[in-house]
């Protein structure tokens, strides 16, 4: 009994600020591009707001690790919401592109502030727990999946501002409570952790990210311009976000059993068959079952990957490690968002589609090759 009550204390309010994180982005992600796009006219800020996101989560993500391993996790997951709320409010009275990709700006360092905090102190609490560090991080994203789903399912057929204000009172009412996140404090910030074996890992990483989030910034639209209705979108995204569930726990039980690399391979070519039935065969059924190989793709590369930069830290340097992981997924993020939006006004949403199901295939094929 002693060691559930510890096991809740260690764990639940990292696993909490995970869930209510992706409870908050599950409100605002699926409509943000329709957003964008009514009040800009084009495609082009959408992709560039979703780039200075993800440019703003590369620069932060090893900063606010490491700020975490100093002042503690808690500390910076509460700091995270706060910067969140801004943006939320922000966002409610934004109409001109440089408006957006400011507050995208700020999102992004928000949501690098909770998640890698969050994700680390899994990792510390699984470890001083004696848990498997791999199936812990796995259940945390488990419930963030989850609760990612419920939210695009309650939106649907709410209005924007609704939703938006909806988010703002949830990521306010996180504040104090995520001062419960306990894990490191007091260490000094010293140079980055060594990662000269593990750079294929992360140079794949990043270019799994970036042939992501190219399609995914944008995916909102195409469905639009192929006929289907915001709530539609909203209906598939939980749809994708409720698949993941159980995946992302084997992810991380896969990494806790070395076979990371293999994880990344079947989630490479998952995704690849994804974006192919997208552009060839966007009927209703079989975007259904489209969604559900995203599911696995996204479920297996994230908890796998989160898992193994998780397991490879030292515990005194585990929010950097954890951070620097967490930059190359945004460093493809960056890239994807930005040529994403400026490709789709080139050569069309259906094409830009289409060439990144082949580079994730070619991403699976090379993947043999990771160590």
């Amino acid at each position: 009994m002693r060691r559930a009550f510890r096991m809740a204390a260690l764990l639940g309010p990292p696993f909490a600020a995970t869930l209510t994180l992706f409870a908050v982005r599950g409100f605002y992600l699926p409509t943000l591009p329709l957003i964008i796009a009514a009040s800009t006219g084009s495609y082009a800020p959408v992709g560039l707001a979703g780039a200075a996101s993800t440019l703003a989560q590369l620069a932060s993500q090893y900063a606010l690790g490491a700020l975490s391993d100093a002042v503690g996790r808690g500390v910076v997951a509460a700091l995270g919401f706060a910067l969140l709320a801004v943006f939320l409010y922000g966002i409610q009275l934004a109409s001109s592109a440089l408006q957006f990709v400011g507050l995208r700006a700020l999102e992004g360092v928000a949501s690098a502030a909770v998640y890698t905090s969050a994700a680390a102190a899994v990792g510390d609490s699984a470890s001083s727990l004696g848990v498997k560090v791999g199936l812990a991080t796995g259940a945390a994203r488990m419930l963030g999946s989850a609760s990612f789903a419920t939210a695009s399912l309650v939106s649907r057929g709410e209005s924007a501002k609704s939703i938006l204000q909806l988010a703002l009172l949830l990521c306010l009412a996180s504040i104090p409570l995520s001062l419960a996140v306990r894990g490191r404090g007091g260490q000094r910030l010293s140079p980055p952790p060594g990662t000269t074996g593990h750079a294929r890992l992360l140079a794949a990483s990043a270019a799994w990210s970036a042939a992501f989030m190219a399609v995914t910034n944008l995916w909102p639209n195409y469905m639009v311009s192929i006929g289907y209705s915001s709530d539609d979108v909203y209906l598939l995204w939980a749809v994708a976000a409720y698949g993941e569930v159980p995946f992302m726990v084997i992810g991380g039980h896969l990494a806790d059993r070395g076979r990371a690399k293999e994880a990344f391979a079947v989630s490479s070519a998952a995704l690849a068959a994804t974006f192919a039935v997208y552009a060839a065969a966007p009927r209703w059924d079989l975007l259904l079952a489209a969604q559900l190989l995203r599911s696995l793709a996204f479920a297996l590369f994230e908890s796998s990957t989160l898992a193994y930069a998780n397991l490879l830290a030292d515990p005194a340097a585990r929010g950097r490690f954890v951070g620097l992981r967490n930059t190359a997924v945004a460093a493809g993020w960056a890239v994807g968002s930005a040529l994403g939006g400026f490709a789709a006004d080139f050569v069309g949403l259906k094409a830009l589609i289409a060439a990144c199901s082949a580079i994730l295939a070619a991403l699976a094929a090379a993947s043999a090759k990771l160590r």
